[in-house]
């Protein structure tokens, strides 16, 4: 990822409204905004990422992105980025938000339940505030 952000000049960014999804993030304590790549837009590849989320106050917040199939929870294909927004609580519904994709974690997987994810959603962000500690 930092080597496409290098060649764009700029961190390969989403910008979308908020949308409903299933409410699994907020169960487990890790909420999640949920966001969709409009045709013909390229897609990074699946996996998670340590993000920046700018809100439309313009708040910027750290964020670990899923970007991909949601195997653990869903049955489906259709492609999906999901976001959780670290250090934030409120309701960003029908909001327009920008994601931008600073650096690969890890690739996507599937956890045997969601006990399993969360604890490595929890992982996953200390590695984002790690990553960004040291840019």
């Amino acid at each position: 990822m930092e080597e496409a952000n290098r060649l764009l000049g700029h961190p390969h960014c989403l910008v979308d409204t908020v949308h409903y999804g299933f409410q699994l993030g907020g169960k487990l304590g890790t909420p999640t905004i949920n966001m969709r790549f409009a045709e013909g837009v390229l897609v990074p590849r699946h996996g998670v990422y340590a993000a920046k989320v700018f809100l439309d106050n313009g708040a910027e917040h750290m964020a670990v992105t899923n970007v991909g199939v949601r195997p653990t929870v869903s049955g489906s294909d259709r492609v999906s980025v999901e976001s959780y927004i670290l250090d934030f609580e409120g309701d960003l519904y029908d909001h327009t938000v920008r994601v931008e994709f600073h650096h690969f974690i890890r690739d996507e997987r599937k956890f045997s339940g969601v006990d399993e994810l969360k604890a490595q959603i929890l992982r996953d962000a200390e590695t984002t505030r790690e990553y960004f500690a040291k840019a």
